[in-house]
């Protein structure tokens, strides 16, 4: 009998079934596969409820950043306190300048060289009447006037009475006096000097509204209008 050789394609094949046989025995024993039911739980047995999905974890991306609020505008500088003293101090006000001089009420020339009088107060007060007599060198040389007061006087014409100086109870005249005298007055006036006479006498009443005075070396003040205070 006469064996014929196998084709190659066929022994392989046998060779590649004996390979899985063998692949087979060699599983151990009582290892099975696990059936498609072995993950089921027993009927009746309690049912674990499905597992709630966790709260979605808030987005990791932070909100846009809120814009600060715009700054506060700067305070503005407030205006310089006005310092209040508790007690405020009134700084001391400057006496005011005196006048350059009084207007003059009449105006004689005298017999003194270059000497004017300027009567500038002739003033009723109470029982008083007081005159004032300025005495002005407009001259180019001194002068000197003399007054003696018992030639001084106001004469009321309407009346016919006639006011002399006042004196004191020492028999002084009150009026302007040369150092050492009693009864008269008199100074060296340089050119543009001038010195300011006073007298007293006693008052006309108060219904006589004007009077004439009369000095010596110069021409009577006629109508001499009297200022009451």
């Amino acid at each position: 009998m006469r064996i014929h050789a196998l084709p190659p394609s066929l022994l392989i094949l046998l060779l590649m079934l004996l390979a899985l046989v063998s692949g087979c025995q060699a599983k151990p024993t009582g290892q099975e596969a696990a059936s498609p039911g072995a993950g089921t739980p027993p009927a009746g047995a309690p049912q674990a409820a499905p597992a709630t999905p966790a709260a979605a974890a808030p987005s990791a991306q932070a909100p846009p950043a809120t814009a600060p609020p715009p700054a506060a505008p700067a305070a503005t500088a407030p205006a310089p306190a006005t310092v209040t003293n508790p007690s405020p101090v009134t700084p001391a006000t400057a006496p005011a300048p005196a006048p350059a001089g009084a207007a003059a009420v009449a105006t004689q020339t005298s017999n003194w060289p270059g000497v004017v009088a300027d009567v500038t107060e002739f003033r009723r007060k109470g029982t008083t009447l007081t005159v004032r007599v300025v005495l002005r060198n407009q001259g180019n040389v001194d002068s000197e006037p003399d007054v003696h007061y018992n030639e001084v006087y106001v004469m009321d014409l309407g009346a016919g009475k006639k006011y002399e100086v006042l004196k004191d109870e020492k028999g002084t005249y009150i009026a302007a006096l040369r150092s050492g005298y009693s009864n008269r007055w008199y100074e060296k006036l340089a050119p543009g000097a001038s010195y300011t006479l006073w007298m007293k006498f006693p008052a006309p009443p108060p219904e006589v509204k004007s009077v004439t005075l009369q000095l010596p070396g110069m021409p009577p003040f006629e109508d001499l209008p009297i200022q009451d205070s």
